[in-house]
């Protein structure tokens, strides 16, 4: 059994991957102060009973990795594998550095050529929103990143004297009557006009008319719902480039 980690600002989420397939996970916070033990205990209610062959960590926190990696030692024979630019991810990537593009991003890229097929435009809706653009060639030729819908939310809050913190839910109206709608307006429902127009530019600037849209992350299934593109939504996307990436990489 493959233990698949995705590392990011907000969360850490663990599954279980077998074949392909993932067959349970869990959630936690990500706690950048936290301990080996911290690690652990979250993962031991998903691991136990299981036999862990390899452990694949995709991570955006460099801080919680060593006690991560820790943590995961006790759990495999194996020492853990850390996403990066320097596996056989099956990309050819593009990026001015490729050692400063995120394993999150290399992850999901991967996962979604893997499902969807290229040339495709990868959308993960989370702290940050991201895009990744993969040509017909499997080259990665770079993205976009924004601030994620609820980071909006809480940088509107925090800047903004009379402005409160309110929850990330959505309405209906485009035009608010109050104060609590008119935020929710502008950092939801105007998300997914920016990730049309982000996509419309895109495809405008790669001479594509026709490019698979696929999107994950928490916010995914309800922002793209208010778009006019069809996105395909996929919250495993990323566990599908982890299982990927570690099978290319068994022999190395």
């Amino acid at each position: 059994m493959l233990l698949g980690i995705d590392v990011g600002n907000t969360n850490i989420v663990a599954a279980l991957i077998d074949n392909g397939e993932v067959i349970a996970q869990c959630r936690y916070a990500t706690a950048k102060n936290e301990k080996a033990l911290y690690h652990k205990k979250k993962l031991d209610h998903l691991t136990s009973n299981q036999d862990i062959s390899e452990v694949i960590i995709s991570s955006v926190v460099p801080e919680v990795n060593d006690d991560l990696k820790e943590a995961c030692s006790e759990l495999a024979e194996a020492s853990p594998i850390f996403v990066s630019a320097g596996l056989d991810t099956g990309l050819d990537i593009r990026y001015d550095n490729p050692d400063k593009l995120g394993a999150d991003l290399i992850a999901v890229a991967v996962g979604a050529v893997k499902r969807y097929g290229a040339p495709v435009i990868v959308i993960d809706i989370g702290t940050a929103t991201t895009f990744s653009v993969i040509n017909e060639n499997r080259e990665y030729l770079g993205g976009m990143i924004a601030p994620g819908p609820f980071t909006s939310m809480m940088a509107l809050a925090s800047a903004a004297s009379q402005l409160p913190e309110i929850e990330p839910d959505f309405t209906d109206s485009v035009i608010g009557t109050n104060t609590i709608d008119c935020m929710k307006i502008g950092t939801l429902t105007a998300h997914s006009v920016m990730l049309d127009g982000m996509i419309d530019k895109m495809k405008e600037h790669l001479k594509l008319s026709d490019i698979r849209l696929v999107a994950t992350g928490g916010f995914s299934e309800k922002i793209t719902r208010m778009c006019n593109h069809k996105i395909v939504c996929d919250q495993d996307l990323i566990f599908a480039g982890l299982y990927d990436i570690y099978k290319r990489n068994l022999n190395r």
